[in-house]
């Protein structure tokens, strides 16, 4: 079950990478680091999809021999480790040296996969099953563990050499998104070297009297987990940019949701104080477009509450808000403050658009939005507690 879930998971996953890098790579054929990187996930997607059982055995009789989804993924695994390796030296030489690095490791792969294909054919396994026991099977041929060798061989240096490429890349990119990308590539491919040892374990297990073989499911675990890895570092500078927008979001909506009980509190005071009506009760919690511009004006309209509001509240508590001036418990004498205010307000009305002649704030240094939201959000809990014990201002608002 876990197993066909990792592999689902890896299929979809560079598939989707795959359609949405194609778009820069229409509009940019020339640049060489995005046509490796899509080669690469094109590659990891045919490996992935032809080794699903759900298609394993149609793939089977397309190509018309037995265990032929077995070569189709080794080729792709080989040909994906050379142009992650394209994409990572185009991203970090200069462009003459990586174009003639380039060429030399086309030439490289392309040798190595014709001799892999070879072999194949040379060793001719016979054995087949399900995508999880077939090499299994068939590694108990001593030709089938040669040739398994060198395909392990000719991977593990591919990503070797990766891993050494993306982790001196991260240690010279400024830009976050970019450098946590590399170390996810960089971590994927290790995941990938420690898949090959454990698969040398295996074949040495299996072919040595004593030697104890590994849990069969630690190798599609550790090598989907690395290329589930890697296809995240590879995605993640065009993506993760994006989630600081939507942290960004969430930050402000969960400020108007905090700061919704004291502005709603002052409100019914002083409604006044808002420029639009507000929406029912029931609909409050839905976030308003523009949401910056509404908790910008949710402060405002607090503050202009607070001068408003000023010549209702106790002397005492605007004495002690005098005095906690920086300290850390001014929060509570602020609710104190906005708390006996609307309370006299509730008790005998008076009008709330006289003339502003003292904050209930007196003495506050300008401080900067967010500050200002974050002070705010403060003093609306400690109010909200104040309410509870002492009980309501006022009726809530109907909606």
């Amino acid at each position: 079950m876990l197993y066909t879930l990792f592999s689902w998971s890896c299929a979809i996953a560079t598939l989707a990478a795959l359609l949405y890098r194609l778009p820069a790579l229409v509009s940019n054929l020339r640049n060489l680091a995005l046509s490796a990187l899509c080669v690469y996930f094109f590659f990891n997607s045919i490996a992935y999809l032809v080794d699903l059982d759900a298609f394993r055995g149609y793939f089977t009789r397309i190509l018309g021999f037995p265990d032929a989804t077995t070569i189709v993924v080794q080729v792709s695994v080989v040909i994906l480790t050379a142009a992650q390796q394209v994409t990572v030296i185009n991203l970090t030489r200069p462009p003459r040296e990586a174009g003639r690095t380039t060429r030399w490791l086309t030439a490289g792969f392309g040798v190595a996969v014709a001799v892999l294909v070879l072999l194949f054919l040379l060793v001719h396994p016979h054995k087949e099953a399900n995508a999880q026991e077939t090499v299994f099977l068939n590694l108990q041929d001593t030709g089938y563990a040669l040739y398994f060798t060198y395909y392990l061989t000719v991977c593990a240096v591919g990503r070797f050499q990766t891993v050494l490429f993306a982790f001196k890349y991260s240690r010279t990119i400024p830009e976050l998104w970019l450098r946590l990308g590399m170390w996810l590539v960089a971590c994927g491919s290790a995941l990938i070297l420690v898949y090959c040892g454990v698969r040398y374990w295996q074949i040495v297990a299996l072919h040595t009297s004593g030697v104890v073989g590994p849990w069969k499911f630690l190798f599609w675990l550790i090598a989907d987990s690395g290329t589930l890895m890697q296809i995240t570092g590879w995605t993640i500078p065009m993506w993760g940019p994006k989630l600081e927008t939507v942290g960004r979001w969430l930050t402000s909506y969960r400020s108007y949701v905090r700061l919704a009980p004291l502005w709603e509190a002052v409100y019914r005071a002083a409604p006044g104080i808002a420029l639009e009506n507000p929406p029912p009760r029931r609909l409050a919690w839905l976030p308003p477009r523009p949401l910056d511009y509404h908790l910008y004006r949710r402060v405002i309209e607090i503050r202009d509450a607070e001068l408003m509001l000023r010549q209702s509240a106790d002397p005492i508590a605007l004495h002690r808000l005098d005095q906690a001036q920086g300290l850390p418990h001014e929060v509570l004498c602020e609710a104190a403050v906005l708390h006996s205010a609307l309370q006299a307000n509730a008790d005998t009305p008076q009008s709330a658009n006289g003339q502003q002649k003292r904050s209930v704030r007196q003495g506050t240094p300008d401080r900067g939005l967010r500050q200002e939201i974050a002070n705010l959000i403060q003093v609306s809990r400690a109010f909200q507690t104040l309410d509870r014990r002492v009980g309501t201002t006022t009726a809530p608002r109907s909606g």
